[in-house]
């Protein structure tokens, strides 16, 4: 099994993480030769990135968590838990391509829907990583996504409990058994980035959320009828909380303001 090795620095801790914060998880599709934009992300906040390539027949990696211990990421199917594997050696060629290995992930409407309401594709071939010390980042590469089933439609109830379009191709992911978020949606398939970029189907979904960690990601398409990909390179990392997308919360803003407002206070005492 491959060992991958992260580390992040907690140092530098922002005003706004120390008096509480919190973030949705910041999703990023880029085209697969645009990786290293994600990459900076993460290493711009002190942390490293670590990297496994998918191993045909493997589905649990190494790799060295932040407190410097062993650990893995073990992958699954979301409806059974069974243990998936990469069943496609490559996709594309040349820039752009996906050279390692990568999971089968095609949507199909058979089965039972998970979620509430539930979502067309989480009955699908998605996938599940397990992750036995928690990571805040994580990213896989995509092939194939967008080339058909643009025009499936989706309930009613899931268009207004999620607040997704009536349309499209889907690319869903769901943090610790949470609610599904649709970080992208193909109306067309120039709404796959790595078309503009190399005029080949392959993208790179990352996700980081530095409010704090998760244990588990899933990760699946709703485009009925449409072959799809994932894996390639997985990438993982702890990034120090509230580095990336923190918003406040309103009783730090309160916080911070009556602190503020204090200080003010003072000077004006101090200067009478």
């Amino acid at each position: 099994m491959k060992k991958i090795v992260f580390s992040a620095a907690f140092s530098a801790v922002s005003v706004l993480s120390a008096t509480g914060a919190m973030a949705a998880p910041v999703i990023y599709n880029l085209p697969v030769n645009n990786i290293g934009a994600f990459d900076s992300i993460i290493t711009g906040t002190g942390a490293s990135v670590g990297t496994a390539p998918a191993v045909l027949g493997q589905s649990v990696y190494n790799y060295i968590d932040i407190s410097g211990n062993p650990a893995t990421v073990t992958v699954t199917r979301p409806i059974s838990g069974a243990a998936a594997t990469p069943s496609t050696s490559s996709y594309g060629s040349g820039v752009g391509g996906i050279p390692n290995p990568l999971w089968d992930i095609g949507p199909n409407d058979g089965g039972t829907n998970l979620g509430s309401p539930p979502i067309p594709g989480f009955n699908s071939a998605g996938l599940t990583f397990t992750f036995s010390s928690p990571v805040n980042a994580f990213g896989l590469e995509i092939g194939d996504w967008a080339t058909c089933c643009v025009s499936n439609e989706r309930p009613s109830n899931v268009q207004s409990a999620y607040g997704v379009p009536a349309t499209g191709s889907g690319l869903w992911i769901s943090f610790d058994g949470g609610a599904a978020t649709l970080p992208a949606n193909a109306l067309s398939d120039s709404d796959n980035p790595g078309i503009a970029a190399y005029g080949q189907y392959t993208n790179f979904i990352g996700a980081i959320d530095s409010s704090g960690f998760f244990s588990s990601v899933s990760f699946f398409g709703d485009g009925f009828g449409e072959v799809l990909y994932a894996g390639g390179t997985l990438r993982f990392s702890s990034v120090p909380k509230g580095s990336v997308g923190t918003v406040p919360e309103p009783a730090s803003l309160a916080l911070l303001g009556l602190g503020v407002a204090g200080l003010l206070a003072a000077r004006r005492r101090k200067a009478a």
